[in-house]
């Protein structure tokens, strides 16, 4: 048998052990408590789980402590040092409260109900509130209005939302503090497809029609007037070929007579674009491509009048853009030639000579 005196020993030296790992290393304690790291973005999702001591490897990594199994605390490293933090409280095992920090200061704060619905949520700007929003929701559980406080100037603004039989948003109504109101509804078929949505803003009105297919046909912006009445100022239709592609878009605006006919490629690109005033055609816009599947821009037209400009396209092996070439009726007008290390030169044409200017990765002349 196995003496007491020994069997203390050998406690003792398992206890020795047992504290010679670091707390940090251990995914849970004896109160409950855990730590996870995870590998992470600059959002703070989790990616990949890894051990402590492979923090440092990365740019950004996340850590999750938990108190039986529920989240309480998320810290955000960047650089290993914490970027933003999130902290969670709960009542009867539901989150009650959420804190969100980043650099240190406080940004945002929820509250939520007993079913886990957020009620209210306030903003802050150098650790000052300065807007509340609070959420009531109907009986579905699905949020019914938004009451928003600015709390520096005291202007409230509501949002108001109303739902079809399928629990699909159909109507959003927001009114601003100086009882401006923007109107938004829309209209679904059998199958959940949206055929109509239409919204207000000021004393315009703009609606939008779909095919079965989820796309627009076309659509219109009506002009509301001083008497009540509606007057159409803009609408466009749109074409598709037979596999669903824009094919064609024919817009005009009635009040300054203006009128645009877009036509599309097979990757749905435009290839010519034809611009009327009152009537009368004014410019041509031409584009070509590469003979593939969303081939790159090659060459570019535009005719006005008896002027006409091009731009030519080229590229390298990585299908970076190494060169334009403008030309005004026919005439090399302008050559601009973008480098490796994002610098670039124009090359300007004139009567008298060519000049060349130099430019910086942000756009700035070096000499």
């Amino acid at each position: 048998m196995i003496s007491l005196k020994k069997f203390s020993l050998n406690l003792l030296f398992l206890f020795v052990i047992f504290c010679s790992f670091s707390q940090e290393d251990l995914s849970v304690d004896i109160s409950g408590k855990a730590i996870e790291y995870y590998r992470s973005n600059s959002n703070g999702l989790p990616l990949v789980q890894i051990p402590k001591s492979e923090t440092k490897q990365y740019k950004f990594f996340l850590s999750q402590e938990l108190f039986d199994k529920k989240l309480t605390k998320r810290r955000l490293f960047k650089e290993n040092k914490e970027s933003k933090r999130w902290e969670y409280e709960y009542i009867d095992n539901v989150i009650n409260k959420e804190l969100y920090f980043k650099d240190g200061e406080i940004r945002e704060e929820y509250r939520y109900d007993k079913n886990a619905l957020k009620i209210k949520q306030v903003d802050y700007l150098n650790s000052k509130i300065f807007r509340t929003t609070l959420y009531s929701y109907n009986s579905d559980g699905l949020i019914e209005r938004e009451d928003i406080t600015n709390n520096l100037t005291n202007g409230k603004t509501v949002v108001k939302y109303r739902y079809d039989s399928k629990f699909r948003i159909k109507q959003i109504e927001k009114i601003y503090p100086d009882n401006r109101v923007v109107y938004w509804e829309s209209f679904f078929s059998e199958k959940g497809v949206i055929l109509k949505e239409y919204y207000t803003l000021l004393d315009e009105i703009f609606v939008f029609y779909y095919n079965e297919n989820g796309q627009e046909l076309n659509g219109e912006v009506r002009q509301i007037l001083k008497d009540g009445k509606e007057k159409i100022k803009i609408e466009w239709k749109i074409d598709y070929n037979s596999k669903g592609k824009r094919d064609k878009k024919d817009e005009s605006n009635y009040l300054i007579g203006k009128r645009i006919i877009t036509w599309f490629n097979k990757d749905g690109k435009d290839s010519r674009v034809e611009t009327y005033y009152n009537k009368e055609l004014l410019t041509t816009e031409d584009y070509e491509y590469e003979d593939k599947e969303n081939g790159k821009l090659l060459h570019y037209k535009k005719i006005e009048g008896l002027n006409m400009e091009e731009i030519f396209y080229k590229y390298n092996e990585n299908d970076e853009i190494v060169e334009e070439r403008v030309l005004d009726n026919k005439k090399t007008k302008k050559l601009i030639i973008y480098k490796e290390d994002g610098t670039y030169s124009e090359i300007i044409y004139t009567e008298r000579g060519a000049y060349t200017i130099n430019y910086s990765k942000d756009g700035k002349i070096t000499f």
